[in-house]
């Protein structure tokens, strides 16, 4: 992955968090907050070390680990925001507010939004393997996606769900268990 690449994904980062979150805000909130807020701070800091991961160059690629290593630290100390450099989604992915978020190295499709507390997890019964998400996805606040399931694409995950079965393209979820609406 190129320097340039880590740039374009940055920037559909936050042009999906612009279009979705600030559509209405006034210029300072959708060209300047938005860089300040702890979501967008640990979505770049997470592409940073998703980039460093495919240098070549051994020092440099010590170098930069070394930064991401300590840049991750600040941002799950300060803001409970919790992305390994492993874990592979497409282009636009915003998080919005922050704290208590959990994501495992796993993979997703572009334009992921999530809220708060969310927790995309592993069961340990299942072999330990996290879900797989799909494109365009939203997951509310507090909802949690455990096992071996995947969520299609154009799915919203409501708010508080609890979702441990396959969750098919295009449609809505919610609920303890999660169920299709």
């Amino acid at each position: 992955m190129r320097f340039k690449e880590l740039i374009e994904l940055v920037r559909s980062d936050i042009a999906l968090k612009q279009v979705w979150f600030l559509k209405k805000d006034s210029w300072f909130n959708k060209n300047i907050r938005v860089y300040l807020e702890p979501g967008t701070i640990a979505v770049v800091v997470y592409r940073f070390g998703h980039w460093a991961r495919h240098i070549r160059t051994p020092v440099l690629k010590q170098l930069f680990r070394l930064l991401y290593i300590i840049m991750k630290s600040v941002v799950v100390l300060s803001f409970g925001i919790y992305i390994p450099s492993a874990f592979k989604v497409g282009r636009g992915f915003a998080i919005h507010n922050f704290s208590g978020i959990f994501i495992p190295p796993t993979v997703a499709g572009n334009n992921l939004i999530v809220f708060q507390n969310v927790t995309l997890g592993h069961l340990r019964g299942q072999g330990g393997r996290p879900p797989k998400v799909g494109s365009n996805v939203f997951i509310g606040a507090g909802a949690k996606v455990l096992g071996d399931v995947s969520i299609g694409n154009n799915v919203v995950v409501g708010s508080n769900s609890l979702v441990m079965n396959d969750v098919p393209d295009g449609c809505t979820v919610i609920g303890v268990p999660a169920r299709v609406v």
